[in-house]
């Protein structure tokens, strides 16, 4: 696959930056979110580079053809991201988000350029098979599903032009998260850190738990108070679990 400079720029957001940054954040958004959904998180960052995808069928993207699963739409991320080896690289994925960045994070590693690690965050392990079936849903008990895990704002909810807008990707996103399999055993080497809202309720701790069999590397789990998306109001913790994490001395990789 050829990809060029305005490639990255296309999927790969800066959000923030500094002059000298000791590494690049790259977060990968929820089901129908956007790159610009981690702006105020990314700012709080002042020593990294932090990149949001920005995936297509959304926003600016929105003529361009939804994937159709989460190994595809990985794999092009990972073909850009594989070429830019001038930082260290932390991924970060929320939600569906978590899901990508896991399927990224392999595919750098077959690439020798790995992450220096992974961060999942509301997201059960990838190796569960849940029976999900939202994206399936009619229109108003798909968007009773939005409301239960607040990643759209009433005002939105009640917008039925925006709705028209957003929900196309996100009815795909959703079709993508809940139709994904993980590749059986698959693991990454790096260390995983899995960080979930004490109230969401899609992901329990039990199932968070089991994204220690998705690493061979490092493993830990912290549970914060907040929801489904508990670090928008409540991040300090993540945040400084990214910094802990690039102090990790890097597995070796042959």
């Amino acid at each position: 696959m050829t990809t060029t400079t305005d490639d990255a720029g296309l999927w790969l957001r800066r959000l923030s930056t500094t002059d000298t940054p000791r590494a690049r954040l790259v977060c990968f958004p929820h089901a129908g979110g956007s790159a610009n959904f981690y702006f105020r998180f990314a700012r709080r960052f002042t020593d990294l580079e932090v990149r949001g995808v920005q995936y297509p069928g959304r926003q600016d993207r929105r003529h361009e053809r939804a994937r159709d699963s989460i190994q595809e739409l990985a794999g092009e991320i990972a073909a850009l991201m594989g070429e830019q080896d001038d930082l260290p690289v932390v991924l970060l994925g929320n939600s569906m988000g978590a899901l990508v960045a896991f399927e990224v994070a392999l595919r750098l590693e077959a690439l020798g350029n790995p992450p220096r690690s992974l961060f999942a965050c509301g997201r059960v392990g990838p190796m569960l098979r849940k029976d999900e079936q939202t994206h399936l849903k009619g229109r108003d008990a798909f968007l009773r599903e939005m409301e239960l895990l607040g990643g759209m704002g009433h005002e939105l909810l009640r917008d039925e032009e925006m709705l028209d807008l957003v929900l196309p990707p996100m009815q795909a996103d959703y079709r993508m998260a809940e139709t994904y399999r993980a590749t059986p055993g698959a693991q990454v080497s790096v260390p995983l850190h899995v960080h979930i809202g004490r109230s969401d309720p899609k992901v329990s701790e039990p199932d968070a738990a089991e994204w220690r069999h998705s690493t061979t590397g490092a493993f830990t789990l912290d549970v914060h108070d907040g929801g489904h998306f508990f670090f928008t109001d409540n991040g300090d913790a993540l945040i400084d679990a990214v910094h802990r994490s690039l102090d990790e001395v890097p597995a070796a990789h042959a």
